[in-house]
C-alpha cells in the first residue's frame, strides 16, 4: 500500500471522528485533528517498516535483495576494472607508461577481472565458487616447483627477466640538436620535442 494512501485514509478517518462522534463544525479544529490523524498514520507506517525486516524468518524472501546489491556491485567494480584495463592500454600506447610497468598493472587487473566475472557466474552458489579457488590456488605452487626453468622462460618472453645474457637492443638515444639523453624508446626529444 502506498505511503501517501496511507496518510489520507488517517486523515479521513481523524476528520469522520471528529465530525461524526465530536459533532465538530468544519474549521480549524477539524482541520487539526484530520492533520493530526494523517500524522498517526504515517508514524504508524514508518514503525512498521522499521519493525517489519526485524521480525521476519531468516530464510525468507527478504534475503534476495542483499544478492541482487551484491550482484550489482560485482557488476560495477567489473565495469571498473575492465574500465582502467583500457585506460592503462591508452596510457602505454602514448607513452606515458613503461612496458613492464604495464604489463604488470594489466596481469593485476585482468586476474582481478577474471575472479569477478566467475564470482557473477556462480551468483550465490559461493561453495563451488571457493572449491574452484581452492584448486586453481593448490596447483599454482605445484607447478611452478615442477618446472621453474618454464617460468623463467616466460619471464623473459614477457620483459620481466630478461636474463643473464641478454643485451640491450639499442641504446640510449641523444638528442641531435640539445644532446639531452632520451628513453630507449623515445621517438621525439623529452626536452625540445625534435625527432630523434
Amino acid at each position: 500500500m502506498p505511503v501517501w494512501l496511507i496518510g489520507l485514509s488517517g486523515a479521513a478517518l481523524a476528520f469522520a471522528f471528529g465530525a461524526l462522534v465530536e459533532k465538530m463544525h468544519f474549521g480549524p479544529p477539524l482541520v487539526m485533528v484530520a492533520l493530526g490523524g494523517m500524522t498517526l498514520a504515517f508514524t504508524g507506517a514508518a514503525l512498521w517498516r522499521v519493525i517489519d525486516p526485524l521480525t521476519r524468518d531468516a530464510d525468507a524472501p527478504a534475503s534476495t535483495p542483499r544478492h541482487s546489491r551484491r550482484a550489482r556491485e560485482l557488476e560495477r567494480e567489473k565495469q571498473l576494472v575492465l574500465k582502467a584495463i583500457k585506460e592503462i592500454e591508452l596510457d602505454y600506447q602514448m607513452r606515458k607508461v613503461a612496458e613492464r610497468d604495464y604489463r604488470d598493472m594489466v596481469e593485476r587487473y585482468r586476474s582481478r577481472a577474471l575472479r569477478l566475472i566467475s564470482e557473477l557466474e556462480a551468483g550465490d552458489d559461493y561453495r563451488s565458487l571457493i572449491e574452484r579457488e581452492l584448486a586453481i590456488r593448490l596447483k599454482l605452487p605445484m607447478a611452478q616447483a615442477a618446472s621453474p626453468s618454464a617460468t623463467t622462460a616466460n619471464r623473459a618472453e614477457i620483459g620481466r627477466d630478461p636474463g643473464p645474457d641478454a643485451t640491450p637492443t639499442s641504446e640510449t638515444p641523444r638528442c641531435p640538436s640539445c644532446s639531452t639523453t632520451n628513453d630507449a624508446d623515445a621517438q621525439f626529444c623529452k626536452k625540445c620535442g625534435a625527432k630523434l
